[in-house]
């Protein structure tokens, strides 16, 4: 399968354009009231492993354009949170780090492969890279 990168000069690479434009920090998806939440810094570092799972969920129903509950319905891995491929769960640690302010928020190499394949464990490794992080900066 090839992709014509050229085709669409500075156009996203995950998301066509379609409809009116719409802020980052206020995405909608269709079929659903408008899910809006935003990624900051300072709300991110507070959250416990719930409440990371539940942002990555919206970043998951966000990256499908998909209802929440459609999102939610998807298989359930071993640890009994949704499953995921590897590829999205390195967007949603990359995309999580932005909002952090982190180039690297996980080092993917130093990563169990098993991590990647839920919600819960991308949700584990946020955590415990926010934490790393907290400690690191206190010294």
């Amino acid at each position: 399968m090839t992709e014509n990168m050229a085709a669409s000069p500075g156009g996203p690479l995950f998301f066509p354009a379609t409809g009116p434009a719409q802020s980052a920090d206020a995405p909608s998806v269709p079929g659903n009231s408008p899910l809006r939440f935003a990624l900051d810094g300072p709300s991110l570092r507070v959250m416990t492993e719930g409440e990371l799972q539940e942002v990555i969920m919206m970043l998951l129903a966000r990256l499908e354009r998909r209802p929440l509950e459609v999102v939610a319905t998807r298989p359930i891995y071993t640890d009994a949170t949704t499953a995921i491929d590897s590829m999205t769960a390195v967007w949603v640690i990359a995309t999580v780090g932005k909002a952090l302010g982190r180039r690297r928020l996980v080092r993917l190499s130093d990563v169990d492969r098993e991590s990647l394949c839920s919600v819960g464990g991308v949700a584990k490794l946020i955590r415990r890279a926010i934490d790393t992080t907290r400690v690191a900066g206190a010294a």
